[in-house]
């Protein structure tokens, strides 16, 4: 516990109060039609991820889906182990809400980035490459 005394008032925080936790992302995106221009435009989108936008991410399996022996090269978690079933893994807490936050950032960024694709190459011209200009038509 943490107190503090200001003009004869005292408050005081919990210790043990779990810290706030959010994911903050900026992507700066420079505008390819002034590309060389020093003045280069550059956008930039910022995205906030949180407990009241982003669920905490499951860790394991659901428990309503049995353990199964994973295929060979398979390396996601599977709950069975060559022996037997493995315990489940715990679930909650602020490092599944961590892994929920980076899940939908990576979804976020996913979208916006092929959103700057698509308009990129709406507006860009056709490209040759000098393979197809120096081929001859057939007769």
């Amino acid at each position: 516990m943490s107190t503090s005394n200001n003009n004869n008032t005292t408050t005081a925080a919990s210790l043990d109060a779990p810290p706030v936790v959010f994911l903050r992302v900026q992507y700066e995106v420079p505008d390819l039609a002034d590309a060389g221009n020093p003045d280069q435009t550059i956008t930039t989108k910022q995205s906030f991820f949180d407990a009241s936008n982003c669920p905490a991410a499951t860790i394991g399996r659901p428990p309503s889906i049995k353990p199964v022996k994973p295929n060979p090269g398979d390396y996601s978690y599977s709950g069975m182990h060559d022996h037997g079933p493995l315990p489940f893994p715990k679930e909650g807490g602020q490092l599944a809400q961590i892994i929920g936050f980076v899940d939908e950032a990576k979804k976020a960024s996913d979208k916006y980035l092929t959103e700057v694709i698509e308009k990129e190459k709406a507006h860009a011209p056709p490209v040759k490459t000098e393979a197809m200009q120096h081929k001859r038509k057939r007769k």
